[in-house]
């Protein structure tokens, strides 16, 4: 299996692993807006939410590991430094995310009430969101097909606006992105 194509399954299957984790971890909860609502549906489903935080943090870290490998894939130099900086980006993004989900495990309560830190939250957002676009760029300069870029930077520009005027985001956007646009790398 060349690089690209292991680079795509990796992205494909860290984009499942999250998604299957956001499907099984009490998705509802994120819709809620009274916080003793959102309390009791994780205390009914503490089981399943517990289960979908492992699921939750290794999809990204899968993930960003295959952009690593589609790095490895390109010549040496500019090339592969695009892709290493996405993949860099999107990894420390991921062990952000990872501290956040960490927290909603242990502190259930905590997180139903809003009173965890919300930096690693936003750090992760804020290294993806420049992961994806640094990936976007990437794309573009390699020659890899121009619509994979262009979707890339479309999709990361929308994220970046639409958090910037909510002040959230839905993660699992960024794991129906990555997908798609690794159709145009292998």
């Amino acid at each position: 299996m060349s690089g690209a194509a292991t680079a795509t399954t990796l992205v494909v299957t860290g984009s499942v692993t999250f998604l299957v984790g956001a499907a099984v971890g009490v998705p509802r909860v994120f819709t809620e807006p009274d916080p003793a609502t959102k309390l009791r549906m994780l205390e009914e489903r503490l089981t399943w939410w517990r289960a979908a935080q492992p699921l939750y943090a290794v999809g990204p870290l899968v993930a960003a590991v295959g952009i690593g490998f589609l790095a490895g894939s390109v010549d040496a130099g500019s090339e592969r430094a695009w892709f290493g900086l996405s993949c860099l980006l999107l990894l420390v993004g991921a062990a952000c995310w990872s501290r956040s989900v960490y927290l909603r495990f242990r502190h259930v309560r905590e997180f139903a009430f809003g009173e965890l830190p919300g930096w690693p939250f936003a750090a992760y957002v804020w290294l993806t969101l420049a992961g994806l676009a640094v990936l976007g760029t990437g794309l573009l300069t390699v020659g890899f097909p121009a619509w994979a870029g262009w979707l890339t930077l479309a999709a990361t520009l929308t994220f970046l606006v639409g958090y910037v005027r909510f002040g959230d985001i839905p993660p699992f956007v960024f794991y129906l992105l990555l997908p798609v646009v690794s159709t145009g790398w292998s």
